[in-house]
Formats: C-alpha cells, structure tokens, sequence
C-alpha cells in the first residue's frame, strides 16, 4: 500500500478499516499566561481565566521585563528610557488584570517577573511551571509577523506545549 493521505482515513477502500472517531480528554492543570500588558495580553489573560475556570487549573502569569536588555544597547535615548518604564509599568498592570480576574473567578492564580529576552524567558518559564497549556496575545506591532506577533510564533517554534494566541478585542 502507497503512502496514505489525511483524507484517505475516511477511505476504508483505502485504509482496509472502517473510520472511527474517538471520544476526547484533554486535561488541563495549569495555564501559562504570558502577559506585557496590551490590549492582546489582557484579552488573553480574560481567555486564560475562563478556561482555568472551566478546567479548575491554576494560572501562572509571567511578565518578562526587558528594559534592562533595550537600555543595553550602545546608545541610550530619552525614549529608550521612557519605553522602557512605560514597558514595565503596563508589564505590572498586566499582572493586576491577572490577578483581579483570577481572585473574582475563583482561580488558583501565581505570577512570575522575569528580566531579559521576551520568547526565551517564556519558553523557559514554561520549562520551570510545566504547563499544560500556554496562552499569549498576539503582537500589536506592524511588520512582516503582525498577524501572529514574533514573540508568539518564537513561543511556538521553541516548545511542544500547546500555544493558544489570542488577539485584541476590536
């Protein structure tokens, strides 16, 4: 027999079996929500919760602070500086929002603030947490990985756990 086609499992001419669709689990313990804040972070912070709370798992929020690694570039700007700080303060905002939303619903809820590189920090911290499950807002930036957001596509390349990308509310 030839190699099989995605569609050729509902072939049983071709598969010699007939097509039997399974009953489906997924357990879901713990959440990794990655938060900075945006209008997309919060929206999946919203969509972490909800399921945490349909699953009764817990929810970690990570915040990945990387005003040190933007200031460490040759030339440091007044802009540079204000980004950052304005980075930060919306970064613990986004934990907040976390935080309110996971004690209103009755959520298990912990939250981590981690320094450096954004993609790599979460990848590790889900590493760390061992999530069943890591749910990011997409990039709100122009480009040519606007509509996935390149921290969140990186997020994806760089781990086997399931990655739930959620846009902003319109």
């Amino acid at each position: 027999m030839g190699a099989l086609l995605a569609m050729d499992i509902f072939n049983p001419a071709k598969t010699g079996k007939p097509f039997e669709v399974q009953e489906l689990f997924i357990d879901i313990k713990k959440i990794l929500l990655a938060t900075d804040g945006s209008k997309s972070a919060i929206n999946a912070t919203k969509y972490a919760v909800a399921l945490a709370k349909v699953f009764n798992a817990k929810v970690r929020a990570v915040f990945v602070d990387n005003t040190s690694e933007s200031q460490s570039q040759p030339k440091i700007t007044e802009d540079t500086v204000k980004e950052g700080i304005s980075n930060t303060f919306n970064g613990r905002i986004g934990l907040s929002v976390a935080k309110e939303y996971s004690l209103k619903n009755n959520v298990e809820y912990d939250e981590k603030v981690v320094t450096g590189h954004i993609s790599k920090k979460i990848i590790e911290s889900s590493r760390e947490f061992s999530p069943d499950l890591i749910i990011i807002g997409n990039s709100e930036k122009s480009g040519i990985r606007r509509s996935l957001g390149s921290v969140a596509d990186a997020v994806m390349k760089g781990t086997d756990i399931p990655v739930l990308v959620i846009a902003s509310e319109r």
